[in-house]
């Protein structure tokens, strides 16, 4: 029974990656992209599934937290713009400057955020939002507007590539774990996001709650900033919540961890759904031309999540529908 169960766990959490590269394998094959499946394309979605996967944990202990913050995005990329110029243009390339600043910074903008939410007493979405619009701001402002743009700098894009990706992503990951089953505040967290007069009738300190819980996501999004400034140049702000869009295409593997957490936890599942979605675009953008590929990427996405939606919410009544046509049918010839 056990050894049952245990094959259920892991043939739901691997069922999603699994089909998606058997069903993107053919249609690359069949569009001349034999490059699918070699090593070089694995080294290109693991080190895009280390991004997403940091970026989705950083917004997941959010939002797992019942708290839904729109200023992820922001942090990130005004981290970015900081600790790359300084480590660039006053340190001389030093990346320990680099990953101590993408620390810092990230950690000192989402402890604002909190201070903001907590004494601002204002919703969640409201203070985010406009601390969101505030660092967007600034980045049009911080050297000249210049933006994070370090793909050629061979010293500070270490984290860009695989493997050097994956040292960004397990300490993502234990900090996420340490934070979710090894923190009294991690567990608060949780009955605050169940029930928040609740948890607060029974003494847990809620504002405690949220300021220790932004220091945590701000370690996570520091890390994540390793990756993201050097992945790919990035303009500064100047349209107001662009930076949403880091938010919403990172939030996905989110949804789908949250999906998959009856198999493998909400951890392992973000990873899961982050490596699914990378397979998915990648395919995508061999298949097309790098505008139509990112067009139909996003639209495939989101018709993607919608229909694991519905198959999560209906697919016990489809099945137990299924099931009794069956019997009835068996009847029926009996």
């Amino acid at each position: 029974m056990k050894q049952m169960n245990l094959a259920k766990r892991i043939g739901g959490t691997i069922m999603l990656p699994l089909a998606m590269f058997i069903v993107m394998f053919i249609v690359c094959y069949a569009n001349g992209k034999t490059y699918f499946g070699t090593l070089p394309m694995w080294r290109i979605v693991l080190s895009d599934t280390a991004v997403a996967t940091c970026c989705a944990l950083g917004i997941g202990l959010q939002f797992k937290s019942g708290r839904f913050d729109f200023s992820g995005g922001a942090i990130m990329l005004l981290t970015a713009i900081i600790a790359g110029h300084v480590a660039q243009d006053m340190a001389g390339n030093n990346i320990t400057v680099f990953m101590i600043l993408c620390l810092l910074v990230s950690v000192v903008l989402s402890i604002i955020v909190s201070l903001v939410y907590v004494f601002g007493r204002l919703p969640i979405v409201i203070a985010t939002i406009g601390m969101a619009l505030l660092y967007e701001s600034i980045t049009c402002i911080v050297f000249n507007g210049a933006g994070a743009k370090y793909v050629s700098n061979m010293t500070l894009n270490v984290f860009a590539s695989f493997p050097k990706a994956l040292i960004p992503l397990v300490a993502c990951v234990l900090i996420y774990a340490i934070y979710s089953y090894g923190t009294v505040t991690g567990k608060e967290a949780q009955l605050l996001a169940n029930n928040q007069q609740s948890a607060v009738n029974i003494g847990i300190n809620e504002k405690k709650n949220v300021i220790v819980s932004y220091i945590f996501s701000g370690l996570i999004f520091g890390f994540a900033t390793m990756i993201y400034a050097a992945k790919a140049p990035h303009d500064a702000s100047f349209t107001s919540l662009s930076t949403a869009g880091e938010l919403f295409s990172n939030i996905l593997p989110v949804f789908i961890g949250l999906m998959l957490a009856g198999f493998c936890g909400d951890l392992i599942g973000t990873f899961i759904g982050a490596l699914t979605l990378s397979l998915l675009s990648y395919s995508l953008s061999a298949v097309f031309t790098a505008e139509m590929g990112s067009a139909i990427s996003t639209v495939i996405t989101g018709l993607f999540i919608l229909l694991l939606n519905v198959v999560a919410g209906q697919g016990a009544v489809w099945i137990a529908g299924i099931k009794k046509v069956l019997k009835n049918s068996s009847r029926a010839m009996a």
